[in-house]
């Protein structure tokens, strides 16, 4: 009898142990699903922003008038 302490002991630590692995590896789980989608998330976002529209941009700039050469004016 002198060595059934410490394997009580042993064995409920083991039991401790897998009891709390019981609860927390689904929670972990779940952690890494909403962070992998999360990441999937942010990566469209940001591939969708960074896109341009094809085709010519107006730049808002004014058309440039008739242009004169001074050079050929002066003679």
């Amino acid at each position: 009898m002198c060595c059934a302490g410490p394997l009580f002991a042993a064995l409920g630590a083991v039991t401790a142990a897998a009891t709390l692995a019981a609860v927390w590896v689904p929670a972990l789980a779940v952690v890494a699903v909403a962070a992998f989608v999360a990441v999937v998330v942010v990566r469209r976002r940001r591939r969708a922003a960074c896109r341009t529209v094809p085709g010519p941009v107006d730049l808002g700039v004014p058309a440039p008038l008739e242009h004169r050469d001074p050079a050929r004016t002066a003679r």
